[in-house]
C-alpha cells in the first residue's frame, strides 16, 4: 500500500507579549508558502513598511507546519475544526526582529 502524501508548509507569527493559542481563530488571516526564503521575504517586506508607516514593529516567528495526508476525513477535520486540529507537527524555525 503506497504512503500517503504529506506536506510541509511556512508561516508566520507575531510574538506579542500577551501570546494567545498559535492556532485560534483570532479574525486574522494567515499566510502559507511553500518554502521559508518565500516566508522570510514576506515578513521583512511587512516590517520594512511597517517602518514606512511609522508603525510599531514587531518581531515575528517564522514556523515549519506539517500537515496529515489529504484525505476525506483531514479535509473534513481542517474544515470543521481548523488549522491546528489539521496539522502534525509545528516548530518555529527563525526569528525575524
Amino acid at each position: 500500500m503506497a504512503q500517503e502524501q504529506t506536506f510541509e508548509f511556512y508561516s508566520y507569527s507575531r510574538i506579542s507579549h500577551r501570546e494567545e493559542p498559535r492556532w485560534k481563530e483570532t479574525g486574522i488571516r494567515s499566510e502559507y508558502f511553500a518554502d521559508l526564503n518565500e516566508a522570510r521575504a514576506a515578513v521583512i517586506s511587512m516590517r520594512e513598511e511597517l517602518a514606512e508607516d511609522h508603525d510599531d514593529i514587531y518581531a515575528y516567528r517564522l514556523e515549519r507546519i506539517r500537515t496529515g495526508p489529504l484525505t476525506k476525513e483531514n479535509l473534513l477535520i481542517l474544515l470543521n475544526q481548523g488549522m491546528g486540529a489539521f496539522l502534525t507537527s509545528y516548530e518555529v524555525v527563525e526569528t525575524v526582529g
